[in-house]
């Protein structure tokens, strides 16, 4: 058994922009820790994410539309996973693996892309056939395409999850929080998790995020189930 967790620290908050005990208490209310009993709290994030799950069971495609973004996975036969903090804490997503080929459209990513300690900004991707045809950003580009050209499976998506921890609402420059912000979708180019179903292979792991509480839509097999940063079904 384990779990992956992070205390707070004074880089942490630095990287942040806040103060120490600003970070300390972010970190606790984005854990449920203020809670007044913070179990209790997660079996019911785990019970509330079991029904996206119900939902996206079905779901053979998805449509993400937005602020210059318009992007359809194929998420058929594969498994959706609920992460109510068994291996991360804290923790809010449900994720899986997309059809690796089945890809199609473009993406803006609303928040800064960063890897290895390199930040890159205002990411935009074209897909086609599953795979980035096409990459720019406002600063680091060179590193973003770099990056693509990694391997042979770095230009495919291996994760496509919904960020569902509405208690985390600010980015951090940690991606063991900014992921699960609630309201937000978040897409990793490269390595796609077993579990999932996914089979893409690369040496990347490279979760970008997109803001969905801007008037954004996702639509399941073409009808709306996501609206604003919710999900409505």
């Amino acid at each position: 058994r384990w779990c992956l967790t992070q205390a707070p620290t004074y880089a942490d908050a630095q990287e942040a922009e806040m103060s120490l005990s600003e970070y300390e208490e972010f970190v606790y209310t984005a854990g449920h820790l203020d809670r007044e009993n913070p179990v209790a709290a997660w079996e019911a994030v785990a019970k509330e994410q079991a029904k996206v799950l119900s939902a996206l069971g079905p779901v053979k495609t998805l449509r993400v539309r937005g602020p210059d973004t318009d992007l359809t996975v194929s998420v058929a036969g594969r498994r959706w996973i609920s992460a109510a903090g068994e291996h991360n804490f804290p923790d809010g997503e449900v994720f899986t693996g997309p059809v690796e080929e089945a890809t199609h459209g473009t993406v803006r990513f609303t928040f800064p892309a960063i890897y290895g300690g390199r930040e890159v900004t205002d990411v935009r991707l074209t897909f086609e056939g599953g795979r980035v045809t096409d990459a720019r950003a406002a600063k680091g580009q060179d590193f973003l395409r770099a990056m693509l050209d990694l391997d042979g499976g770095a230009r495919t998506l291996g994760e496509f999850a919904f960020g569902l921890n509405y208690d985390i609402q600010r980015w951090t420059r940690n991606i063991l929080f900014d992921e699960k912000i609630g309201g937000t979708l978040h897409m990793a180019l490269g390595a796609a998790y077993p579990d999932t179903g996914g089979r893409n292979a690369s040496g990347l792991h490279w979760d970008m995020i997109l803001e969905l509480r801007n008037g954004a839509e996702v639509y399941g097999d073409g009808e709306v189930i996501y609206r604003n940063g919710r999900f409505i079904v």
